[in-house]
């Protein structure tokens, strides 16, 4: 009986190992760690393709309060491929924090490719077409790593929320970044303070054919001139830098790590029981 019952205990042992190595086999037939993305985000698409030029941030500073309402209601999202293995991204995910609000469409689509990134194949549309969470596909072989894409969003209101929005804001357009995180710790629809990314927005893409990243929330961030948003409005003699924030994707973790793990202790275990016989003998 003492034989058999060890004889199970080995068995049970060795099947958990497999089962680990099974595990591994089919994580990395879907990851890598090296798949990564960056995500930046501006009112002027501009700014995105000539950061860093002085000349280009000044010019783009000077306009008027009302066009900028305008522009922070439609930013830009610009994606790079930041990944050293050879997969494309074929897929972006963004959802849209605050579900009081939604991904709108603009002349039909909900993702509008910028004229500084010509030549890609985009279609988009929402999980289920509730506008809460925006899905834009990347065709003729996906975004290859080094590339680039920038495309146009707009947010809307929820039927639900129009009534409340307007008796606050009246008939100006809600700002992205009010709505996809909060700026400055200041959640302007509830009327709280407090860095909380809990109704954030949250990001992700797809590599290749199924190989989906971990989602990456995008933070409370601090902006200068915070006060101008929605129906605040900056006079044309005030100063208002465009703004730009940078999300980096979240890398895929190592998947071997944990069934390398699972065999090493199943390995000590029976090294332990072999030794535990061999010391009954």
């Amino acid at each position: 009986m003492i034989g058999s019952a060890s004889n199970t205990r080995r068995t049970v042992v060795c099947f958990a190992a497999l089962a680990a190595l099974a595990i591994v086999a089919s994580l990395c037939s879907t990851a890598t760690a090296q798949d990564d993305f960056t995500v930046r985000l501006s009112e002027k698409e501009n700014e995105l393709a000539h950061t860093g030029d002085a000349m280009w941030s000044k010019w783009l500073m000077w306009d008027t309060g009302f066009q900028r309402m305008v522009d922070r209601n439609m930013p830009y999202l610009e994606l790079t491929n930041a990944a050293t293995s050879p997969d494309p991204i074929t897929q972006f995910h963004i959802t849209i924090g605050d579900n009081r609000f939604n991904f709108a469409p603009i002349n039909g689509n909900v993702a509008t490719l910028g004229s500084t990134t010509p030549g890609f194949s985009l279609t988009s549309s929402t999980v289920g077409g509730a506008g809460d969470e925006l899905v834009v596909n990347i065709g003729n072989g996906g975004l290859l790593p080094g590339q680039t894409v920038r495309f146009k969003i707009k947010l809307g209101i929820d039927p639900s929320f129009q009534a409340a929005y307007a008796n606050q804001f009246g008939s100006s357009l809600p700002d992205y970044r009010t709505v996809l995180f909060d700026m400055n710790g200041i959640n302007v629809y509830d009327g709280t303070t407090g860095f909380d990314t809990k109704d954030n927005s949250q990001v992700h893409v797809v590599f290749g054919a199924d190989t989906q990243s971990l989602k990456s929330v995008w933070p409370d961030e601090i902006v200068p001139n915070g006060q101008f948003f929605n129906s605040n409005i900056r006079s044309y003699s005030q100063q208002d830098m465009v703004n730009l924030f940078t999300l980096g994707g979240a890398i895929i973790p190592e998947p071997t790590s944990f069934g390398l793990g699972m065999i090493g202790v199943a390995g000590l275990f029976l090294k332990s029981r072999s030794r535990s016989r061999r010391a009954a003998a």
